[in-house]
């Protein structure tokens, strides 16, 4: 009993010193001080903390936004909510790819304040994320008001972008690519709006060919010939799917050359509706332009877009080849030189050319010589000859002397070495020579 009275009269007298304005005052400038680290411990973890929970760059309702507006070098887009979706305002509401609108959408409500990489100005510049010196500024709006406003600039990496929320100083890393809050409306476009059911087309019209549907199939007008079935598929194909590069505007223009058009097509479906399409070649240009008689838009087309309608004619749809002009006549040969084996007159077989025996021989008959060619002025083998008298032989014996006396030469009628060159027993390129083991061994000498 006397111990707990000491502990509680030793209590009484620690309060009663705390409650003294010397201890009482740091004790209370003490707890705050601890207070106020807690405090601030929570706060920096909330703001550079990546996974802190709801740390979001931006604060905004993606079903709430009405308009995206996309500011960058050389052209603004406004896309807009409308009935029947996401449309380009600019182009007299020109549908876009809306899933590609929600998903830009969704990926900036789920970002991330990630660390800072920078907070001083002259890092906004440098890393093009000022306020009049960036490459994209991507404004979000609500009823007409804005409510989020991203600036982004240059790229660190792959996929990744620097950026930040308009009135924030510091610069972050974002996995944000710029190609995904692209500034150019054809990144947008819907490329469907021009197909079509090929099932119920029933006409397919130009100027000078027409192609009808009934129960008993496809007919070109003016033939009774059935049209060629693949030519017909890839036509139906092609303006069933027309696609198309870009959105020109809803201007006519005369670079269009909508006044010359290098085709005008009719399409018609089974419920009645008609199609009507006018193309044009651009200007010093390979693209098309195309104007759909009842939209008021100007689209953008390539040769490919084309492929299988323009040039197409009646001979093509019907499956007839081309025409093929014959070849050009050989020209005659030149004046006073006639070419082996030419004919003299019509009807008459050439004369033969000079070496060449006579082919018009009769069987069993030797041809006769020709001129030119050799022994032809031989006598005949049969015929025989004179006998020569000791004089002749007198003549021949010193013709045989005087020829053994003189040096070798080539043969008469044969190109001996060139002057100054010396005569190479390698054959020349292009010649034709057998190998050695495969050369003939020499006739015997005639008797």
């Amino acid at each position: 009993m006397e111990l707990s009275t000491n502990i509680r009269n030793r209590l009484h007298d620690w309060l009663g010193s705390l409650r003294a304005p010397v201890a009482f005052y740091p004790a209370i400038l003490l707890g705050a001080q601890i207070v106020l680290a807690i405090g601030l411990t929570w706060a920096a973890r909330g703001t550079l903390d990546p996974s802190a929970g709801e740390n979001h760059l931006l604060t905004f309702d993606p079903k709430a936004i009405t308009s995206l507006r996309i500011e960058g070098t050389g052209e603004t887009l406004t896309l807009n909510r409308s009935k029947q979706g996401w449309v380009i305002g600019d182009i007299k509401d020109f549908p876009v790819e809306g899933t590609k609108v929600q998903a830009l959408l969704d990926k900036l409500a789920g970002l991330k304040r990630p660390l800072p990489v920078a907070t001083s100005a002259a890092a906004q510049r440098r890393h093009k994320v000022a306020d009049e010196g960036f490459e994209r500024k991507l404004t979000l709006e609500a009823g007409g008001k804005p409510v989020a406003t991203l600036i982004m600039g240059d790229s660190p990496g792959f996929k990744r972008q620097f950026a930040r929320p308009a009135g924030d100083a510091a610069v972050y890393d974002l996995d944000l690519p710029l190609f995904e809050v692209s500034n150019r409306r054809d990144d947008w476009l819907q490329h469907d709006t021009l197909k079509l059911d090929q099932e119920k087309i029933t006409s397919i019209a130009a100027a000078d060919w027409t192609l009808t549907k009934d129960k008993d199939g496809w007919h070109l007008a003016g033939t009774t010939d059935k049209p060629d079935a693949a030519t017909v598929t890839s036509l139906l194909a092609r303006v069933g799917n027309l696609g198309y590069r870009g959105v020109l505007g809803i201007e006519d223009k005369p670079e269009y050359n909508q006044a010359t058009p290098a085709l005008d097509l009719t399409v018609q479906l089974a419920d009645g509706s008609r199609h009507i399409y006018r193309i044009a070649q651009a200007k010093d240009s390979k693209d098309y332009v195309l104007k759909v008689a009842d939209r008021p838009w100007y689209f953008k087309l390539s040769e490919f877009d084309l492929e299988g309608v323009l040039g197409l004619n009646r001979d093509k749809i019907l499956g007839i080849a081309p025409k093929v002009a014959p070849p050009a006549a050989a020209a005659p040969p030149a004046t006073g030189v006639q070419a082996p084996g030419a004919a003299t007159s019509a009807g008459e077989p050439a004369p033969p050319a000079v070496g060449t025996p006579d082919a018009n021989a009769p069987a069993g008959e030797p041809a006769p010589p020709v001129a030119g060619a050799p022994g032809a002025d031989a006598p005949p083998v049969d015929q025989a000859l004179p006998e020569a008298g000791p004089e002749d032989a007198d003549a021949a014996a010193a013709a045989m002397a005087a020829a053994m006396a003189q040096p070798e030469s080539a043969a008469e009628g044969e190109l001996g070495p060139i002057e100054g060159q010396e005569e190479s027993a390698d054959p020349q390129e292009g010649d034709l020579v057998a190998p050695a083991e495969d050369q003939a061994p020499p006739a015997p000498a005639a008797n």
